[in-house]
């Protein structure tokens, strides 16, 4: 397997949906950040370890789509669906993603090429 296909960028429509996962990842952890930050000083509020785990667990997977959409990498296709779940609570957004994951475009990113 040649590591040029990696070093490519993908189609626009790829790139949406790979920027959209890494976009919501990077939110949760800045989200989780700032709210321990402002936090951290008040008695009563207070986060156990598994609340931190869970959103950090949130977050890599997340970004692990992001980055597998992005390379058209195998299994990028069946996370991006998984997390493609929780925008359907927009559902403009969810509907466009969900489109965008159903083209040729995006379906072609992740075939492989025959081999020589």
């Amino acid at each position: 397997m040649s590591l040029a296909r990696f070093h490519r960028r993908p189609p626009a429509s790829v790139a949406h949906v790979a920027r959209t996962h890494a976009l919501v990842g990077a939110t949760a952890l800045v989200s989780v950040l700032a709210l321990h930050l402002l936090t951290r000083g008040l008695e009563r509020v207070e986060f156990g370890p598994r609340t931190y785990l869970l959103t950090l667990g949130f977050a890599l997977t997340y970004g692990l789509a992001g980055a597998l959409v992005w390379l058209g990498a195998p299994g990028g296709r069946l996370l991006s669906r998984v997390c493609g779940l929780l925008y359907f609570v927009r559902p403009p957004l969810g509907f466009q993603l969900a489109a965008l994951m159903d083209s040729a475009e995006f379906r072609a990113h992740f075939t492989r090429p025959p081999a020589p």
